[in-house]
C-alpha cells in the first residue's frame, strides 16, 4: 500500500522585529506598534546615539551664540553686585571662549545622556513593577526608556533653535510656560513655573511620557491605560520635585 506522507507545517516563530528606521518611524507615527522584537534585541544603543548626536550638535552650535553670552551676562551681574571681583569677569571669559571649555561642554553629553536615560528609566520600572505589581525587568524599562527618549528630539531642536535667535538660553520654552510673563533675569518663580509647564504638562512632554508608557505597557503586558496612569502620576511628582529644586537654585530673586 502506498504511504500517504503529510506535508510537515512550517514551526511558528517569534514575529520578526522592526529594522532600526521602521522602529524609529513607529515611534512618532504608530507607537502601539513600535516595540516588536525589544523583549529579544533591544538594541538601546541607536537611540542613544541619535539622541547624543543631535544634543551634541545643538549645544556646539548654540556654545558661543547663547551659553557663553547668558553666562557672561548673569556673572556681570554678580560684579556689579559686588559679589564677584570685576577681574574675575575678563579671566572667566577667556577661559569659556577656549576651545578645551567648548570641548567639555559639548563631551559632557556623552555621559550626561546615558545617565540620564538610566535615571529615567526607574519611572516604568517603579510604576510597573511596583505600583502595578507587574512583572517588568529594568532592561526592558531601559530599553523603552531609550527608544522613548526619541520622541524628546523634537523639544530639544525646537530648544537649540530658540537660544540661536534669542542669543540666549534664558525664558526658553518649549510648553506652557510660553504663557508666563517674560522677566530678565526670571525671577525663582517664574523658573519653578516654568520648568513644571513646559516639562511637566507641557503637549511635547506629554506627549513622550505618552510613548513612555505605551512601550512599557507592551514589553510588560500590563494593560494600558493602567500603565499610562501610573507613569504619568509619577511623572508629574518628579517633575514637581524638580521645579521646586529648580527655583530654589536659580539665581533670580
Amino acid at each position: 500500500m502506498e504511504s500517504i506522507t503529510q506535508p510537515q507545517t512550517p514551526a511558528i516563530g517569534p514575529a520578526p522585529g522592526l529594522s532600526l528606521a521602521s522602529r524609529s518611524l513607529a515611534l512618532f507615527a504608530r507607537p502601539t506598534q513600535a516595540w516588536t522584537g525589544l523583549e529579544r534585541r533591544g538594541q538601546w544603543w541607536f537611540p542613544l546615539v541619535v539622541t547624543i548626536v543631535v544634543v551634541m550638535a545643538g549645544m556646539a552650535l548654540t556654545y558661543e551664540r547663547a551659553v557663553v553670552p547668558m553666562t557672561l551676562e548673569r556673572l556681570q551681574r554678580q560684579v556689579e553686585s559686588g559679589q564677584v571681583p570685576p577681574d574675575v569677569l575678563s579671566r572667566f571669559e577667556g577661559q569659556m571662549r577656549s576651545p578645551f571649555a567648548m570641548g567639555v561642554n559639548v563631551g559632557s553629553t556623552l555621559l550626561i545622556i546615558p545617565l540620564m536615560t538610566l535615571a529615567t528609566a526607574l519611572l516604568p520600572w517603579l510604576a510597573v513593577g511596583f505600583v502595578l505589581g507587574n512583572r517588568f525587568r529594568y532592561r526592558d524599562a531601559f530599553v523603552v526608556t531609550a527608544w522613548a527618549g526619541m520622541i524628546g528630539l523634537p523639544a530639544q531642536i525646537l530648544t537649540y533653535a530658540l537660544a540661536w535667535t534669542n542669543q540666549t538660553m534664558n525664558n526658553l520654552h518649549v510648553g506652557f510656560g510660553v504663557l508666563l510673563p517674560v522677566e530678565d533675569p526670571p525671577s525663582k518663580l517664574m523658573v519653578g513655573l516654568g520648568t513644571f509647564l513646559d516639562h511637566g504638562i507641557g503637549p511635547l512632554s506629554l506627549w513622550y511620557v505618552a510613548v513612555l508608557a505605551v512601550g512599557a505597557a507592551a514589553l510588560s503586558g500590563a494593560p494600558r491605560r493602567r500603565v499610562l496612569l501610573a507613569v504619568g502620576g509619577l511623572w508629574l511628582a518628579v517633575i514637581l520635585v524638580i521645579s521646586v529644586v529648580a527655583a530654589l537654585f536659580a539665581p533670580g530673586a
